[in-house]
């Protein structure tokens, strides 16, 4: 049903506690999902597979739906202020009731199966000293709206009730005897009986997740029984049961009730707690409410440093540093968040940092940065000099160096807005500005490979550059990682990027990846485009794109455009102002969870992949041919 109903209108699942219900036919289920910031039911038509997405208007928040015997209507506890109470939402004039006024949560609504009474757990205020809350049993009239408790297990949990197929019992968890085991509860004779015994009990996620389920056709009772570190489903039919009448006003929890522990000293804590003195009521007067202000904290930080010293006769003594920092500062509540990186890697050239910001207190999530960035690249070669030596020219061998930095100051500004937890809109702005530095280090040696000496020189270096950006991008991602990757569902990026400056053109990115899965394998397919487009001119100025890096076309990376490879063809054939990309993928799992893969670890996370990869790059004159 998941698989079905997995689509971008939907952001989650409500299942922790919350269950799902059939329609009376079983042509239909219906859960709870979270869509657009609220609950929503999802009706899923099981032979079609064909979805409903109601929205509940009178309550934002629900849980437990279930459908009533006509067909008709669906019972569920809705959340408003904090209080739980029924509502009956009607498929007809699709506008929801409330069934319940009072202060306490009421929650796992069940149907007679005449659908003229519900059952239900209601919370109450206990009145001895075991617990401060518990809940009791009690059915509600749907035609007279009057409501009786089930006087059942005083200040026990009496949760999860379910009536029987012919409406006499009523089944329900119960931790009376400080296990939680199945009960009935005979509505003609007042009497209850246990129906199991179990030592760990019968119980879902949590308290309060649904653990047990009735057929109303064939009178079959579906539980969750924790046994050996796992949870099983156990089916079975009402005669099944030995069922063992007990008094419904016999409570004991001691079984689970934890031992008190013999402390070797003085225990301050329970003592503290024992005597302490009675809460003093506050004036409502005295009570303050003061705005929060955020102040930024430091969460994290993390360094490396080192240090190199070199001599030698050419230069005399250098030194060099390597060694950055990184910190990151927010608030309490992680609002706003400040991030920081200081870096040195060589001379005080190559000094880099940068400087973050993202606030994330609002729907639209938005920052900006501010960075220096050194880039370091370099040419070495060796050719013949002269050189005075007493006055005398010496034909030497020189060993030239040039160290190329180029330094990047980027200013940025970006932007999500979320759609839903699937679904953003994207947008920033960038300016950056390129500036040059070459440095050319000179090493002498004589003919016979003595050193002589050697001299460091700066050189005219090219004049700098600078361009601006402004893009946007749509961005879906509804899938589900499996072991190694995604296992199903889709994700895609549309984004338009417009350059300025020294640079006037567009940048289209089109990536679109989808995700099947059929144990034990699975499939995967993308589809990818990138392009620059706009006067030739202009992308003439712009880097060629690379087709042979892994992540697009596998099988290339030992293949350089400077030559020098084992290849016949011409590498260049690899670059291009635009490049596309399909990938196809069969996964077949080797190592992991046993529900996917055949050999079963928690550790060894493996599977073997049959691919095949394409790709096509090309320049905007390019006249495309395809030949087989």
């Amino acid at each position: 049903v998941s698989s079905l109903d997995r689509t971008s209108e939907i952001d989650d699942f409500s299942y922790i506690e919350s269950g799902g219900t059939w329609s009376p036919d079983s042509k239909k289920f219906a859960f709870v999902v979270y869509s657009g910031g609220r609950n929503k039911l999802s009706v899923v038509n099981i032979n079609s597979g064909k979805t409903e997405l109601i929205e509940i208007k009178e309550v934002a928040s629900f849980s437990n739906p279930e459908w009533s015997p006509d067909g008709r209507y669906i019972v569920f506890t809705g959340l408003n202020e904090g209080v739980g109470d029924l509502y009956l939402y009607d498929f007809e004039t699709r506008k929801a009731t409330k069934l319940t006024h009072d202060v306490f949560s009421n929650v796992h609504p069940s149907w007679s199966p005449d659908s003229k009474h519900i059952v239900y757990s209601t919370e109450i205020i206990c009145p001895g000293q075991s617990r401060k809350y518990c809940f009791n049993l009690t059915l509600l009239n749907i035609e007279t709206g009057e409501s009786k408790v089930i006087d059942v297990f005083p200040q026990a949990d009496n949760l999860n009730p379910r009536f029987s197929k012919d409406g006499r019992f009523i089944y329900f968890l119960s931790d009376a005897d400080g296990f939680r085991n199945l009960y009935k509860y005979d509505l003609q004779t007042d009497k209850v009986y246990r129906l199991t015994e179990y030592l760990t009990g019968i119980s879902g996620i949590t308290l309060f997740s649904p653990a047990i389920s009735t057929d109303r056709e064939n009178g079959l009772i579906a539980y969750t029984h924790y046994f050996n570190k796992n949870y099983e489903i156990y089916v079975a039919n009402e005669q099944d049961f030995i069922p063992m009448e007990v008094d419904k006003y016999d409570v004991n929890f001691d079984a689970g009730t934890l031992p008190v522990l013999k402390h070797l000293s003085v225990n301050i804590v329970d003592s503290a707690l024992c005597n302490r003195v009675p809460t003093i009521a506050l004036q409502v007067d005295s009570i303050e409410i003061l705005p929060y202000r955020p102040k930024l904290q430091l969460d994290y930080i993390s360094n490396a440093i080192g240090v190199g010293i070199s001599t030698g006769p050419g230069y005399g003594t250098s030194t060099a540093m390597a060694g950055s920092v990184y910190m990151l500062f927010s608030d309490m509540i992680g609002d706003h968040q400040l991030y920081t990186a200081l870096s040195l890697n060589g001379e005080i050239y190559d000094f880099g940092g940068q400087v973050a910001y993202i606030n994330q207190r609002d729907k639209v999530k938005w920052g900006a940065a501010v960075s220096h960035i050194p880039y370091r690249s370099g040419s070495m070669y060796e050719t013949l000099d002269t050189l005075t030596i007493d006055k005398e020219k010496v034909v030497v061998d020189k060993l030239v160096l040039d160290y190329i930095r180029m330094f990047e100051d980027n200013v940025s500004a970006f932007l999500y807005y979320p759609l839903s937890q699937t679904r953003r809109f994207e947008g920033g702005i960038t300016a950056s500005w390129y500036s040059y530095r070459i440095d050319r280090y000179n090493d002498y040696f004589d003919l016979l490979g003595f050193y002589l000496g050697g001299k460091k020189e700066k050189l005219p270096s090219p004049p700098g550059l600078s361009f601006q950006t402004a893009n946007v991008a749509y961005v879906e991602d509804d899938s589900f990682f499996g072991m190694t990757a995604p296992l199903v569902g889709h994700r895609a990026r549309y984004q338009i990027e417009r350059y300025f400056g020294n640079i006037n053109l567009y940048n289209i990115l089109l990536d679109y990846r989808r995700y099947f899965f059929s144990k034990p394998v699975g499939f995967a397919f993308r589809l990818y485009h990138n392009g620059l487009y706009g006067k030739t001119s202009e992308i003439g100025k712009a880097s060629p794109m690379y087709l042979g890096y892994p992540w697009l076309i596998r099988g290339y990376e030992d293949i350089s455009i400077y030559g020098g490879t084992k290849y016949s063809f011409d590498p260049t054939n690899l670059t291009g102002s635009r490049i596309a990309v399909v990938n196809a993928e069969f996964r077949f799992p080797f190592s992991g969870p046993q529900v996917l893969a055949p050999i079963k670890s928690n550790t060894f996370l493996t599977d073997f992949n049959l691919f095949f990869d394409g790709g096509l790059a090309w320049n905007k004159d390019d006249k495309i041919k395809f030949k087989w």
